[in-house]
């Protein structure tokens, strides 16, 4: 999948990433370009890294009950690093074997030796944890953990951007093998995946079109496709059952809403069901609330609940 790299802005801050700089106190700092980016940029990179990875991830059916959590404390919890908590979330097969695996999942992406994360795909696969369980309580909490520490300046952008290559390869080959493993007598549902312009939400769209395919969708688009034109060929030619768009700034709101009452005025399309998400939802949320789709995904558990009831 191209451009595997945390989520960001397009922009100025797509800098070499190849050697990491070093403060005067003698700590990794943030990657070479950070002195180049002016104040706006920073911010609206860091917004990025800590709102659009994590909260755009699948949860599936909840099959196995879980012991109740108690209520004290959790308010304090951030629920992206922390979606054990979420009472559906919590049933999910092999939740506790996920979180299990966060500490070596970080460790073996921070890790010089390629070979790490390697292993950490093989024991993944041998595992036997589902990807919708993998994805809810482990590589969205992960991914949204790197990102706090470069935040944080905990740890340099370059190791942030290695981190979010491999577990982005890592996301694609655990993916695949998933959906080979579908059963092939599910009825056939197929998703439509596409982002607008000037934003690249490529771990958070990856992971959902893996929960998907899981649950038995064929799903086409991706971080390759954008909100333009040829979605309307695309809808026209194939019966979709859903359209997810991630929206990445929420000054493309007119552009989202254009879109949606072009494909309601279309015969063809009309019944197609649309869901609206991403980093510009999460941060103005009133704002999409009426532009015409099915539903406003708050968070990644909504949208894979409402799709499943989405029938072929």
């Amino acid at each position: 999948m191209a451009n595997d790299n945390l989520d960001r802005p397009s922009g100025s801050e797509n800098q070499s990433w190849n050697q990491p700089s070093t403060s005067e106190g003698g700590q990794t700092g943030r990657f070479q370009g950070a002195q180049h980016l002016s104040a706006k940029d920073h911010g609206v990179l860091e917004n990025a890294i800590r709102n659009s990875v994590s909260r755009m991830v699948g949860a599936g059916h909840p099959e196995v009950a879980a012991a109740e959590v108690p209520a004290a404390g959790i308010k304090d919890l951030d629920p992206r690093l922390h979606p054990e908590h979420d009472p559906v979330a919590r049933q999910m097969p092999g939740t506790e074997k996920a979180i299990g695996y966060r500490k070596s999942l970080e460790k073996a992406l921070l890790d010089t030796d390629p070979r790490s994360h390697r292993a950490m795909i093989e024991e993944l696969q041998r595992s036997g944890v589902p990807m919708q369980t993998l994805a809810i309580h482990l590589f969205s909490p992960v991914a949204a953990q790197l990102g706090n520490q470069w935040c944080d300046d905990e740890i340099d952008f370059m190791l942030v951007a290695v981190a979010s290559t491999r577990i982005s390869m890592i996301i694609n080959h655990l993916s695949h093998v998933s959906s080979h493993r579908a059963q092939e007598d599910r009825p056939v549902r197929r998703v439509l995946l596409a982002r607008t312009g000037r934003a690249a939400h490529t771990i958070g769209v990856a992971i959902v079109a893996s929960c998907f395919r899981e649950m038995g969708w064929m799903v086409d688009g991706g971080v390759d496709t954008e909100l333009d034109d040829t979605i309307y060929t695309r809808l026209s030619n194939t019966p979709y059952h859903l359209l997810g768009i991630s929206v990445g700034q929420v000054d493309q709101l007119d552009e989202c809403t254009r879109t949606i009452r072009r494909i309601h005025a279309n015969p063809t399309t009309r019944r197609m069901k649309i869901a609206v998400g991403g980093p510009a939802v999460l941060a103005h949320p009133a704002a999409f609330n009426r532009i015409g789709a099915d539903i406003v995904a708050h968070s990644a558990l909504q949208v894979v609940s409402y799709a499943d009831g989405i029938r072929a």
